[in-house]
């Protein structure tokens, strides 16, 4: 592991080793106190101050480009299991959701981030994810809050980030290693177990419509699955979720 006091982004740092063809290996992590220039999906600011989980994971994809996209899910539910043994009193699978694609919510209020980028090693066929994950310990003051957000701190918890990296780390060694053995199935149902609005009618906002209809599964691949009042089933592979009120 490599611990920075202060970073521009965990991400870059790590997906810049790689690609510069430095020793960053499989299972690396780059971790931060604070992040200068935190960014989650869509090139979005992440507000990073100190107090917070902040890391990145270097994790080969075994199945390539295609494949790449199951790991947020094995991200997803592996910060769920260290969630619930940091704060095991509060954390029940009841208050810990799964929303689509890339966060983590805690009573309906955003914990934990997590963002996926691809990238391969100079003369190397192989493709890797840089995967980074934030987790809230602390109180976190957005400028233009567009979300609710929590942290575990309002749960009880003085966890120190280091504690928790190593808690992280621990259930995300063990879901990639389900993934790798089994596949992306037991992730899937352990995602939908958990998963935000399911059953129920979410706007998903694309770059060029917003669409409505009843969250009934994720595919496969990870794709979001809503039908609409005549029953059509239509996939979507990126897009904004909003859960109803």
């Amino acid at each position: 592991m490599m611990a920075f006091d202060v970073l521009e982004s965990t991400n870059t740092t790590l997906r810049q080793m790689l690609e510069a063809g430095t020793e960053a290996e499989e299972g690396l992590i780059v971790a931060a106190k604070s992040q200068t220039a935190g960014r989650g999906r869509g090139g979005r600011a992440w507000v990073s101050p100190a107090g917070n989980l902040y890391a990145s994971f270097l994790v080969k994809s075994d199945g390539g480009l295609l494949r790449a996209p199951e790991i947020g899910f094995v991200a997803a539910v592996a910060m769920i299991a260290a969630i619930q043994a940091l704060v095991p009193d509060q954390a029940s699978d009841a208050a810990l959701r799964c929303k689509w694609p890339n966060d983590v919510l805690f009573e309906g209020a955003k914990v934990s981030g997590i963002l996926l980028e691809t990238a391969c090693a100079p003369e190397s066929p192989d493709v890797y994810v840089v995967l980074g994950m934030g987790l809230n310990l602390v109180p976190v003051a957005l400028p233009e809050p567009l979300y609710a957000v929590t942290s575990l701190a309002q749960y009880g918890s003085h966890v120190k980030p280091v504690l928790a990296l190593e808690a992280l780390a621990k259930h995300l060694a063990r879901y990639i290693e389900i993934w790798r053995q089994e596949g992306f199935e037991p992730i899937r149902k352990i995602w939908l177990a958990h998963a935000a609005g399911l059953n129920e009618t979410i706007t998903v906002k694309l770059p060029s419509q917003v669409l409505t209809g009843r969250f009934v599964d994720i595919d496969s691949d990870g794709a979001l699955v809503i039908e609409d009042n005549s029953g059509h089933r239509r996939r979507v592979l990126a897009g904004d979720v909003v859960l109803p009120s």
